[in-house]
């Protein structure tokens, strides 16, 4: 049986006027901080994700992805920002294995309370409620808990299966019979028992809660939605004698739930049984119930296919038979849906959460009672007592072994009288300020992800400590990408601390991309000006090897590699030379394009980089684009390059491989029809090293460049 006891990393997120939020770290293993900072989430952004994700928007499985990856880091940089990442970071460390367990308080995010949070990516890491590590909860705040309640087995869920004839019909057989395969086992072993309810009519659900059994889950299966007109949640339930659809909102349904103490998890296997009014937060099915004191409810934000929620109640039900909680039965239940579907549904399933424990079903304990003898002898008999007697007697054994000392060592009469000593006038002396006392460490240093990509965000974490007895008073740390020995080493990040007490520790942290494969001595150094004097200034110099994979270096034109963000402009061609390459218009024979320069146009989801006339962008438009892709010495070589680029018009697009003299030495053609001008389209060629690349597009087309992606041969195994 595995268990998970986790810590808790509690944020209350608050929309503010003038497109800011209030971020605020409420509870965490290390303390807690407010932080006022912009909101990233435009509109459009919202929109965006909330289309793709309920289908409305028609998107390729890669198009998907990447926007779900582009929101997910985007909204995760606006709330995990400066000291709330540094305490995340921190508190991920304290978890350890136990895990982080990060609850979301979303009642004064307003409009924000309908993005899928689930979708929270570190651009360092992966997706939060992926990971049984950081699983993600909706944590609302003015609502009644319930107690914990001892459970004797078999636990008992209700299934309530609702088809109307005016619904769409669900493949519910396949989903009854994939709750029946995932618990097949524990109903063998007198476990659990399913009981199934088809006459959907609420009038069914009232008589059967007040049967005399007791139901631990009660589990829905069927259609819901969200009422525009009434702003509330609706269950697609049955109405009598026509089985037309009769709607049920959250609050009707909650109560129900609620009438019956025993029910602690409601699990609605139905499409936007989780969303709700946004000037409401208990408007929705889920949030009703929960606000009326169920522990847990899972819910749906979105619709999901049949073959997604069969595989989540399936794997879902499996996790929590195996002992573990329902946070981690929640992102093993979103790893089966990614893993086998390869999509986004994962992210639909959402779980509102106010037990204090992910465990909500702890076994009865069972036990045989001593007899009892009463007085004396059943006190004797107890734990506590025994242990203060105990500790009685050490005491007064000490007490007598003192005096025996005492009146062992006591001088006679007359030694008393020769040895009394002259007495003294006490005089007090003013103590000297005592020295500082400071020795500032480097316990240890951290990279998320260990082993990054080539141009991937690299959170570089170091973590320090004032090992003496005097605070501090402000230092400097820096971090060297290379051996900080070298004679011109300068540093890749560098930072301020205002102080740091005795025995007190700090996580300081910053982001950087490597520019290239291979093995970099890295070096972090705490103080290195000895500004805050040291006792000790032997133990301030950490070196750290980092090893990147041999995943393909894509950029994307996004950002510098200082991490700066890029801004639509000029560019001047040469920004990229830290990531070995550089970029340019090729005006050669065209004279009346000499001045074209290349431009950068801000996209909703990509870059792009795009050349023209300064004054007149339009004009030279369809000039190749040219990379100029350097090979570092003693470096893993270049085997292969792409370019990612957008149609504009129907015609050959082709990229030109050319040697150093500018000759065409092979050329790669994609032949791009008229219905597939405005979807991206890539282009690749094998290389041996160093290269030149061109795009040329057809004659009134432009050339408009998304992402360049260069790979290396694999190491051998």
């Amino acid at each position: 049986m595995a268990t998970q006891d986790y810590l808790d990393f509690e944020l209350n997120i608050e929309a503010l006027p003038n497109e800011q939020l209030r971020v605020t770290l409420a509870g965490s293993p290390v303390g807690s901080v407010t932080l006022d900072v912009p909101n990233p989430i435009t509109t459009a952004d919202a929109e965006r994700i909330l289309s793709v994700l309920d289908g409305s928007t028609r998107l390729s499985r890669g198009e998907a992805a990447r926007a779900a990856r582009t929101f997910g880091e985007k909204l995760f940089s606006a709330v995990f920002t400066g000291q709330i990442y540094a305490a995340y970071l921190t508190s991920r460390s304290q978890a350890g294995d136990r895990g982080l367990r990060i609850r979301l308080n979303l009642d004064k995010a307003e409009a924000l309370h309908d993005l899928p949070w689930e979708l929270l990516r570190d651009p360092s890491g992966d997706y939060l409620a992926l990971s049984r590590q950081t699983p993600i909860i909706r944590y609302p705040r003015l609502i009644n808990i319930r107690p914990v309640v001892e459970v004797s087995l078999p636990l008992r869920v209700l299934v309530l299966i609702s088809s109307p004839k005016d619904q769409e019909t669900l493949n519910v057989e396949a989903e009854w019979q994939g709750l029946l395969e995932a618990t097949a086992d524990l109903r063998q072993r007198g476990l659990l028992e399913l009981e199934r309810v088809d006459d959907a009519q609420l009038i069914t659900l009232q008589r059967k809660l007040r049967g005399g059994v007791s139901y631990q889950v009660f589990h829905y299966i069927g259609h819901a939605a969200f009422d525009e007109r009434s702003a509330a949640g609706m269950l697609a339930f049955e109405a009598p004698r026509t089985e037309l659809t009769q709607p049920v909102s959250g609050e009707a349904l909650a109560r129900e739930l609620v009438e019956e103490n025993s029910i602690r998890l409601v699990v609605l296997n139905a499409c936007q049984g989780a969303r709700q009014d946004r000037n409401d937060p208990f408007s929705g099915i889920a949030s009703s119930i929960v606000a009326r004191g169920v522990p847990a409810v899972v819910a749906m934000q979105f619709a999901i296919t049949d073959d997604a929620s069969r595989i989540f109640a399936h794997e879902f039900y499996r996790t929590l038979s195996e002992g573990y909680s329902i946070e981690a039965a929640m992102a093993e239940a979103r790893r089966a849906i990614s893993s086998s579907l390869n999509n986004l549904e994962w992210a639909t399933p959402v779980l509102f959460l106010r037990a204090q424990s992910g465990v909500l079903f702890p076994k009865r304990r069972t036990y045989t009672e001593r007899p009892s003898y009463g007085g004396l002898r059943e006190a004797l008999l107890r734990p506590r007592v025994l242990l203060a007697i105990t500790a009685a007697v050490l005491v007064l054994v000490a007490m007598l072994s003192l005096l025996l000392n005492v009146l062992s060592s006591a001088p006679t009469s007359t030694q008393v009288a020769q040895n009394t000593p002259t007495p003294n006038i006490a005089t007090f002396t003013p103590t000297p300020d005592a020295p500082r006392d400071i020795d500032l460490v480097i316990i240890r240093v951290r990279f998320l992800p260990p082993n990054p990509a080539p141009g991937q965000a690299v959170t570089v974490a170091i973590e320090l400590q004032n090992n003496g007895t005097s605070d501090s008073g402000a230092f400097t740390w820096v971090w060297f990408d290379t051996n900080a020995e070298t004679g011109d080493a300068t540093p890749a990040l560098q930072g301020e601390v205002a102080n740091l007490s005795p025995r007190a520790k700090t996580t300081v942290i910053g982001t950087y991309r490597f520019g290239w494969w291979g093995t970099y001595l890295t070096t972090a150094w705490v103080n290195p000006d000895n500004r805050a004097p040291e006792s000790n200034i032997f133990n301030n110099f950490v070196p750290r090897t980092l090893t990147t994979n041999s995943d393909p270096f894509a950029v994307d034109f996004a950002r510098l590699p200082d991490d700066s963000l890029l801004e639509a402009g000029a560019l001047e061609g040469d920004e990229f030379v830290k990531w070995a390459f550089t970029l340019r218009a090729d005006t050669a024979g065209v004279a009346e394009c000499a001045a074209a320069i290349l431009l950068l146009n801000l996209a909703d989801d990509l870059n792009q980089v795009t050349v023209g006339l300064p004054d007149s962008p339009l004009r030279c438009a369809n000039l190749p684009i040219l990379f100029e892709l350097n090979q570092p010495p003693e470096q893993p070589r270049l085997i292969g390059a792409s370019l990612e680029f957008l149609p504009t018009t129907a015609g050959d697009y082709t990229l030109e491989l050319r040697a150093a003299d500018n000759s065409v030495q092979r050329r790669e053609v994609l032949r791009v029809e008229v219905g597939e001008v405005g979807v991206p389209q890539t282009l690749s060629v094998q290389l041996n090293g160093a290269a030149r690349l061109a795009l040329r597009v057809p004659e009134g087309g432009r050339t408009i460049i998304r992402r360049l992606t260069r790979t290396i041969e694999q190491p051998q195994p």
